[in-house]
């Protein structure tokens, strides 16, 4: 069907002053123009949808059922378009970001703090999950950007670095390795070790680590969640290689980091979102967000 906006219009100021000319007058048209709309639009929809007389009209009972059709689609159309031009303004919008357990906790709440201090209408949904979930909640579009680690090159997903940090060894408190500086990662050979998921991108970078100075490396426990690993920790069950950052979530429950050395391991923290997929003027923002924040600490 061919029918546009300006005879919708037309067929909606008839319908509601009874006459020609006072809607052609509202609309800014001649007479002869609405005339033209209206007659178009009943042949394109093929039903009379006006009584003519000679000086009123009135809705034939097709066009008494159209009417109300016929405004919805205007209304549903102008909350459309003032939609997209709210959330190009940042005067509406929303957001999904997923962020490791670990950075979800951490690193993101200050920043998404203060976009929204800034923002206040956007409305931003944090999803924390797994580091192994995040590429494909981002491929199957259930969030519009993420905070992770990407182990490998991933032709669907394109990264933009923020932050490094390093691994470092957790252990309880009281542990005989607690009170030192540092610890080589060949002196781990006898720990009881913790470790993340075998499909977590950090569990690679320990492995590839660990089996260079521990030939017979072997994990005692597997778990999905760092704060998991950091519990059993604190309960005395072995320790873990994690994040620095994990430190924060660590010494509320009398759990500390120590430096891992020979060699010191770095991973790398990144923005990530679907390649050759443009992000919403909100994403946009929270996505220049995080990159500014991470700038000003550098």
């Amino acid at each position: 069907m061919n029918i546009t906006l300006r005879q919708l219009r037309a067929f909606i100021a008839v319908a509601e002053l009874g006459q020609f000319n006072i809607a052609a007058r509202n609309l800014h048209l001649t007479q002869s123009a609405v005339s033209i709309l209206i007659r178009d639009l009943e042949r394109e929809i093929g039903v009379r949808l006006f009584d003519r007389h000679t000086r009123m009209v009135s809705l034939t009972l097709v066009g008494q059922e159209f009417l109300p059709q016929a405004r919805k689609i205007l209304k549903d159309l102008e909350l459309a378009v003032g939609d997209v031009r709210d959330n190009a303004t940042l005067k509406r919008g929303q957001v999904t970001i997923a962020a490791a357990i670990v950075l979800a906790a951490t690193v993101v709440p200050p920043i998404i703090a203060r976009f929204l201090n800034k923002y206040p209408e956007i409305s931003v949904n944090i999803r924390d999950m797994p580091e192994e979930q995040i590429t494909p909640a981002l491929k199957r579009h259930e969030v519009d950007i993420a905070i992770g680690t990407l182990s490998e090159e991933d032709p669907e997903i394109a990264a933009t670095r923020l932050l490094s940090d390093k691994l470092m060894l957790v252990c309880r408190e009281d542990h005989r390795f607690a009170k030192r500086k540092s610890v080589r990662w060949a002196e781990l050979k006898d720990e009881t070790l913790i470790t993340l998921a075998a499909s977590n991108p950090l569990r690679n970078i320990v492995e590839h680590n660990l089996m260079r100075v521990v030939p017979n490396y072997r994990p005692t426990y597997e778990v999905r969640f760092s704060t998991t690993a950091i519990s059993m920790i604190a309960a005395g069950m072995g320790v873990s290689i994690l994040p620095e950052n994990s430190g924060q979530l660590a010494s509320a429950v009398g759990v500390t980091t120590v430096d891992l050395i020979d060699p010191v391991v770095m991973r790398d923290v990144s923005l990530l979102q679907r390649r050759h997929h443009s992000l919403s003027p909100a994403a946009e923002h929270l996505k220049a967000a995080f990159i500014a924040s991470v700038a000003k600490q550098v």
